[in-house]
């Protein structure tokens, strides 16, 4: 069954993606209890080689909460910022109301309509101009060497083929004294890492515990005629993931000359149900990966990371 791709409304993403003033106020108070709640599902010995300042369940880190934190609750003004893989572009204007001087924004896939209309609505509401272009992130030659204050990316990482240049280029474009900020997942071994959560819970770790033909034929029955741009199956389709733990992203932002400046660990709600009703399937899939995973591994859904240049 051939299928097509739609893509959803800018607008409708943003609003989308907002929470309202009272849950974030709710979460701030929370989020103590609730790092300390969701902690005990992660090993100690995780715990003391990762280092969290949080360990949050789904919920609990709103859009609004993570501008703040990737600023490092710094001022904007004044600043230029690069969005990394923004897609529609829709995440661009979180950023803008925080009033930088200039926000550049590339994907690798080019949604010129949006980009246009994200660019006039930028300029009219924040007095921001927000320039895009269609690049892969391995190659951004047209910004100069440190000219970037801050490199933002949300659900862009997980998707690098090629994670190592990524950040290369990433270093190079990033000043001194700027930030990088990242959130990233669902992570490859975590359920539903392939992004493509469909047909209930028993099939979160399709993607792990299914062979080859297996787990085509569970996509093939799953999948849409048309399709979400941004969604698994488009994902799925071109193979677009990293395939990588949360070590193993670390120890890449080190490699390209980075410095953890703080870490936030989401735990998938999906991955501990499905511990719970399925323990003989989740302790085969351990066997499987075991030269790969550790159990954390398959229970980590995300990352947010703030990281600064190595000096």
């Amino acid at each position: 069954m051939s299928f097509s791709y739609t893509l959803q409304n800018w607008k409708k993403s943003d609003e989308a993606a907002r929470s309202a003033k009272w849950k974030i106020i709710l979460y701030d108070f929370l989020r103590p209890w609730l790092s300390r709640r969701t902690s005990k599902f992660i090993s100690k010995s995780t715990l003391n080689d990762l280092k969290p300042t949080w360990v949050l369940p789904g919920r609990g880190f709103p859009l609004e909460t993570r501008r703040r934190w990737a600023t490092n609750h710094q001022s904007l003004q004044g600043k230029t910022i690069l969005v990394q893989g923004t897609g529609t572009g829709w995440d661009v204007i979180s950023w803008a109301e925080l009033k930088p001087a200039k926000i550049i924004a590339t994907d690798l896939f080019s949604f010129a309509d949006s980009w246009n209309e994200i660019s006039l609505y930028c300029h009219q509401h924040f007095g921001v101009d927000v320039l895009f272009y269609q690049a892969p992130l391995e190659d951004h030659s047209f910004l100069d060497s440190e000219s970037i204050d801050l490199c933002a990316s949300d659900a862009v990482y997980e998707h690098c083929k090629n994670l190592p240049q990524v950040m290369r280029e990433t270093r190079r474009v990033l000043n001194a004294n700027g930030f990088v900020y990242a959130t990233y997942g669902p992570l490859w071994y975590c359920a539903s890492g392939d992004h493509f959560d469909r047909g209930g819970l028993e099939n979160a770790y399709n993607h792990l515990i299914l062979d080859t033909n297996a787990y085509s034929e569970y996509f093939n029955s799953y999948k849409k005629s048309n399709e979400d741009f941004q969604s698994g199956g488009r994902y799925i389709a071109l193979g677009l993931f990293s395939y990588l733990t949360t070590s193993d992203y670390l120890e890449i932002f080190r490699n390209a000359g980075f410095v953890l400046d703080e870490l936030i660990l989401e735990v998938s709600s999906e991955g501990l149900n499905f511990l719970a009703n399925w323990l003989e399937r989740f302790n085969e899939m351990e066997k499987k990966y075991a030269d790969r995973c550790m159990r954390d591994d398959f229970l980590i859904k995300a990352n947010f990371i703030r990281l600064k240049k190595n000096l």
